[in-house]
């Protein structure tokens, strides 16, 4: 009888080195989510909203605000980027087409266009709710910020000049 209990207390030691192994690797999963989502937040549903210089003008809090109303109005935005891929798509075909269907791409285009033009109005009607929502002084100081981001844009872009009038 000892012969044949050997080789299940074997199995048993084995089963249990597995049993804490997958136990361990669950908790260290569970640990690693939890601690490691701050790290890593799951994805937005609207990105980073970006409004051109505004965006670095904006203080952390008008642009987590900006994005919070981009996010509310993201079917708007869905339906735009699915429309670009149809339209896209559609320009690839007439563009292959032969004889090309001038009047097809210029349709595609206009189309393409008006989304353009839409995507503006939008970030335009976010950002002037922000503005509505800033106190005196937060204008001012967004203000402040931009009139100093625009001179620094303004700078690089002379040295920009400079280096390529240098290298010629």
């Amino acid at each position: 009888m000892a012969v044949t209990g050997s080789p299940s207390r074997r199995l048993i030691r084995w089963v249990l080195i597995g049993s804490v192994t997958l136990n361990l690797l669950v908790i260290g999963v569970i640990i690693g989510g939890i601690f490691g989502h701050d790290r890593h937040p799951p994805r937005m549903v609207v990105g980073d909203v970006t409004l051109g210089i505004f965006t670095k003008s904006l203080s952390p809090e008008d642009r987590e605000a900006l994005r919070q109303e981009a996010q509310k109005r993201a079917p708007e935005f869905r339906a735009m980027r699915m429309q670009a891929r149809a339209d896209l798509t559609a320009l690839i075909g007439a563009l292959k087409a032969q004889p090309w269907d001038r009047a097809e791409v210029k349709a595609i285009l206009t189309r393409h266009q008006d989304r353009m033009v839409k995507r503006v109005q939008l970030g335009d009607a976010l950002i002037f709710e922000r503005f509505d929502a800033m106190s005196v002084a937060d204008r001012r100081d967004f203000a402040d910020r931009l009139q100093k981001d625009v001179e620094q844009h303004e700078k690089r872009r002379e040295e920009r000049r400079a280096q390529k009038r240098d290298a010629q």
